[in-house]
């Protein structure tokens, strides 16, 4: 019988947070990793948030009726950036081309809405997603780790710079202009929804913003001039939201201070991308979604 693709409806989520949960916890033990998604619960109320979010659009494929996998675009107005995931498929249905027809809608998706710079972020650990992928047109940009730890409250912190929220609109669009000469685009929506929430921050040295952070989680993202203005936010965080933030493996110098402040590793990731990339020229912090 032929797959189905069909917009997700508010009455799929249990179906399809029950399929991400099978998912993910099976690639997760078969590899000793803690899953990304530790419930069927969790699944579940991922799935109707994202339906929730007017930002975000799905879909879900299904044979006779049986939903066999889902899929999510996303945007974040300004930014140029659209981002994929999750991609779940039932473990019984891998390798028939459920992925395949998912990611196509996806992509047909998001080049109808003129976006050609398209991210997202994949477990290494799971080889057929990343083939997946890469036959799509992904290319691997950044190697991540999933820092877990506790807040470095103790830690002195001995920068000189001034370190506070994000408080207005002025601090918004200094943000910005970082944000941009790093990455080449701003992440303006997750920067004010960071701030709504009081979790953004920023440093300044001399009147010139040298970094911030939209939260310290596996949903914020940061950047700074420095790594010493990075480490200055970890430290200034008063909490991580969720189960860790992503950091670049190849920060050597973040990651062992990292690793000395007795953080560990969650679980390996992959940034991949298509379309236009600007390699970052300060560091940074991503976040789950790019």
């Amino acid at each position: 019988m032929s797959l189905v693709i069909r917009p997700i409806e508010y009455n799929d989520a249990k179906n399809c947070g029950k399929i991400g949960y099978q998912a993910h916890k099976t690639i997760s033990s078969a590899h000793g990793y803690p899953s990304e998604q530790p419930s069927e619960e969790f699944g579940i109320e991922l799935i109707r948030s994202l339906l929730e979010n007017p930002n975000s659009w799905g879909v879900l494929a299904e044979r006779q009726g049986k939903t066999l996998g889902s899929i999510f675009l996303h945007k974040f107005p300004p930014s140029p950036v659209a981002v994929i995931g999750p991609l779940t498929v039932h473990p019984s249905a891998e390798g028939g081309g459920v992925g395949r027809m998912l990611m196509d809608a996806a992509l047909t998706q998001a080049y109808e809405q003129n976006y050609d710079q398209i991210r997202l972020v994949q477990s290494p650990s799971h080889i057929r997603s990343f083939v997946l992928y890469t036959k799509c047109g992904f290319t691997l940009r950044e190697p991540l780790l999933l820092m877990q730890g506790q807040p470095l409250k103790n830690i002195n912190n001995t920068s000189s710079a001034n370190f506070h929220p994000v408080r207005n609109d002025n601090d918004v669009s200094v943000c910005n202009e970082l944000c941009k000469s790093v990455h080449g685009f701003s992440r303006e929506l997750e920067l004010r929804q960071a701030k709504d929430q009081g979790v953004a921050t920023m440093i300044e040295q001399d009147g010139v913003v040298t970094g911030y952070a939209a939260g310290l989680g596996i949903l914020g993202h940061a950047v700074a001039k420095s790594n010493e203005e990075l480490k200055a936010l970890i430290i200034n965080a008063s909490a991580i939201l969720g189960p860790g933030f992503f950091v670049p493996a190849r920060n050597h110098e973040l990651v062992n201070w990292l690793f000395k402040n007795a953080f560990q590793i969650g679980w390996p990731a992959n940034l991949m991308t298509i379309g236009p990339y600007q390699d970052p020229v300060t560091p940074f912090l991503p976040s789950l979604a790019y």
